[in-house]
């Protein structure tokens, strides 16, 4: 399950990822992201909300990185990672994946969390 969302007006996108099914699943997720920031201006921001993730298998890594990759290409300047409060740390694996792609991500616990920092950043 995923939701992607772009705001043109505040230059972002909003990121929903739940439990993938499968690879095809993952697949379409990475098309829908890449579509997605050819709406946006570079210098974009995002915000992943990963309240709902389960962990993947490590062989779909790659397309995390992928999509990642993709979004730095097309202009991303700010991620923030809504994770959950507590319980399975899901957001590892993309913040694993991100490191390897060049870019860093704030951790926080809600979208109010998330929306407010990268409103300051882009005011």
């Amino acid at each position: 399950m995923y939701d992607i969302k772009t705001d043109t007006k505040k230059n972002r996108m909003i990121i929903t990822i739940g439990k993938l099914e499968d690879e095809s699943e993952i697949k379409a997720l990475a098309k829908a992201v890449k579509t997605a920031c050819g709406k946006l201006k570079k210098g974009f921001t995002c915000i992943t909300d990963l309240r709902k993730y389960d962990v993947m298998d490590d062989k779909f890594e790659t397309y995390v990185q992928e999509t990642q990759a993709a979004m730095i290409q097309a202009g991303l300047s700010e991620v923030v990672r809504v994770r959950r409060e507590m319980g399975l740390l899901g957001h590892f694996q993309f913040d694993n994946a991100s490191s390897t792609v060049g870019y860093h991500a704030q951790n926080v616990t809600t979208m109010e969390e998330a929306e407010k920092i990268l409103d300051e950043k882009t005011k």
